[in-house]
Formats: structure tokens, sequence, C-alpha cells
């Protein structure tokens, strides 16, 4: 399975109904997780001013991520929510050893213009 990190910023509505009727929002989302086939291994909030929510899951693909990011940015509990792949150390060297092999086949913009 692929891992993926979301971050976000909590919105002022988030903070109301959390004041209003405080909850364990992992608890309560865990059905919704489901039904995507994502696994959650982290779900944090933290007292960052950029953001405020991290979590890292992991799920057979992007397009279950992107419509579970939607869904929940939809809701209008985020100001602000992104998502991205995460690697662990052996798949990023594995990134890097790719474009490695590959680095020969690059052609520069410098390269054709001086051709």
């Amino acid at each position: 399975m692929t891992k993926y990190l979301i971050h976000g910023k909590t919105s002022g509505d988030f903070a109301a109904a959390m004041l209003n009727k405080p909850q364990n929002r992992l608890e309560i989302l865990q059905p919704f997780f489901d039904s995507f086939g994502i696994t959650v291994h982290e779900f944090v909030f933290t007292s960052g001013i950029e953001f405020n929510f991290v979590s890292v899951l992991s799920t057979e693909n992007d397009d279950s991520i992107e419509a579970m990011v939607n869904i929940v940015y939809s809701t209008g509990n985020f100001s602000n929510i992104a998502w991205s792949r995460a690697y662990d150390a052996e798949e990023y060297k594995e990134v890097f050893e790719l474009g490695h092999e590959r680095m020969g086949a690059y052609v520069s913009s410098m390269q054709v213009a001086g051709d």
C-alpha cells in the first residue's frame, strides 16, 4: 500500500463545533476512511500556525486520497488541506536510483540552445 501525508489548517467552524461538542474525530471518521480502503497510521493535531493537522494514511491509489480530501474540504472544517505521497527511506532511495539511471537521457534547454 502507498503512504500519504495529509496536512491542513482547521477552520473557525471546526473549532466552534468542537467547543460546542468535543469529540474524538478519528473514532467518528473511521467508517469514512474504511469506505475508501484507507488505513490510518497517524491522526494528530498540532499547535502549528500554518497547519494544525497531520495524518499519515495508506491506500491502494491516489484517487481514494484525492476523493477523500475533496469531501473533507467541502465540509468547511478545513480552511486549507493538502496531500502528498510519502516515501520511507528505502522507497526514496529507489526514486533517486531510478533518476540516477535515467539522468543521461535528459536534455537541458541550454544544450538545445547550443545546437
